[in-house]
């Protein structure tokens, strides 16, 4: 039965919001990112979208080895027969598959919200006793300023110097957050924070710390067989897809992932001069990762899901792990990256970007579906409008070197 992906790439959105709807804003940015599901689909998928530049994009990249997909931009009930994979797997996601006639292998609405909800991160992180010192669950300023003068105790700061995160119940690429310094707040600061603890919500409290790398696991959540459930005792079953190491811009921004594996610990990660990530640590991020999972899994969560670690200077600059600091019960850009690098990699570093159009024209760099060291996995024109970036496999090290010294 063929697939059709859905990009939803919103989805924490709703999540957050009762009634949300989607700004043009949104509207453009999930039209941009369909296209890099391909990286998960097979000949005869199908993208959910109506964009002819796309379409003529997908015709072009099978040529060059790409999977034979091709798109659809709606549906009438029993048209075609197929199964709805969403990025998230969300209420209205469900809704369109039912409306289709297609088949969505969707958890319930609960489980997936409160997979995502940093609350069920922080619990576990705190158990696990690999949160940063000094993090904290508050749900008013009194709180929150007694954690700032509490961590900066512990990080040997002084309070008025001292950086924090403040972060939401849910958030997507850096946003629902906001940083501060010392105890006092500015209104956009007091404002943000407020109207979040007014509408019941908690926000967690945690150090601003110097990271050294960033690392996440890839899993799948499945449902066993009805023998294998009794033999186990188990509602989900997880399945490590695989890990990848996150790159970031100047400003933190994501820009891309490099798989890794054990072939990679004690040697130095890319980027990182002087830190060897330790096999320990490695099996460590593993473990606990297989914690979240196991633990979404009793909420009866299942799908594709991925945990995000963070290695950091601690107090006294010594590298620390906090093995868990996000989880994405959907699928993410470091899932996206991996298939690309297994699919089209052949070095022994292959890395996937999400690259800013301005690093490929500085360089006069020639990337194209068919280059097979500077490969495009993306068109660089969606609904008519150029994009500001595009999906790039790099197979020559010397190339994400070269970009190493100028951006990340």
């Amino acid at each position: 039965m063929p697939r059709v992906f859905y990009g939803n790439f919103d989805f924490e959105h709703g999540l957050a919001t009762a009634g949300y709807n989607r700004s043009r804003q949104l509207e453009r940015m999930n039209a941009e990112l369909i296209v890099h599901l391909l990286a998960l689909a097979a000949d005869g998928d199908r993208l959910f979208c109506d964009d002819v530049a796309l379409e003529e994009f997908l015709v072009d990249a099978s040529v060059a080895g790409f999977p034979g997909v091709r798109t659809i931009d709606g549906c009438r009930r029993g048209q075609i027969e197929a199964r709805l994979v969403p990025w998230g797997c969300s209420k209205p996601a469900v809704e369109l598959a039912t409306s289709c006639g297609w088949s969505c292998e969707a958890p319930a609405t609960r489980s997936v919200a409160r997979a995502n909800s940093r609350q069920f991160s922080f619990e576990i992180e705190q158990r696990r006793a690999v949160a940063i010192p000094g993090a904290a669950a508050v749900d008013s300023l009194q709180q929150l300023e007694s954690a700032i003068i509490t961590a900066a105790d512990i990080w040997k700061a002084p309070t008025t110097e001292f950086e924090w995160l403040l972060k939401a119940e849910f958030g997507m690429s850096g946003r629902e957050r906001v940083a501060g310094r010392g105890v006092s707040l500015n209104d956009s600061q007091a404002s943000w924070i407020c109207r979040r603890i007014d509408s019941g919500g908690q926000l967690f409290f945690e150090p601003r710390v110097r990271s050294i790398c960033e690392l996440s696991s890839h899993w799948c959540l499945s449902i066993p067989k009805s023998g294998r459930r009794i033999e186990t005792g188990r509602l989900e079953e997880s399945e490590l897809i695989g890990t990848t190491q996150l790159l970031v811009d100047q400003s933190g921004q994501y820009v891309g992932s490099i798989p890794i594996d054990y072939a990679a610990t004690d040697k130095p990660l890319f980027g990182c001069p002087g830190f060897y990530l330790a096999s320990e640590m490695f099996e460590q991020i593993l473990r606990d990762a297989r914690q979240v999972t196991d633990a979404a899994g009793v909420l009866g969560y299942h799908g594709p899901i991925s945990v995000d670690s963070m290695v950091y200077r601690g107090p006294d600059g010594e590298p620390l792990l906090r093995s868990i600091q996000d989880v994405n019960a959907r699928l993410t850009m470091g899932r996206i990256a991996l298939e690309w690098c297994r699919r089209f990699g052949t070095s022994n570093r292959p890395a996937w970007l999400l690259a800013p159009i301005k690093w490929l024209d500085d360089r006069g760099w020639d990337a194209t579906p068919d280059n097979p060291l500077r490969r495009l996995t993306s068109p660089r024109t969606v609904a008519r409008r150029n994009v500001k970036r595009v999906g790039l496999v790099l197979d020559d090290p010397a190339d994400l070197q070269d970009l190493l010294s100028t951006y990340l």
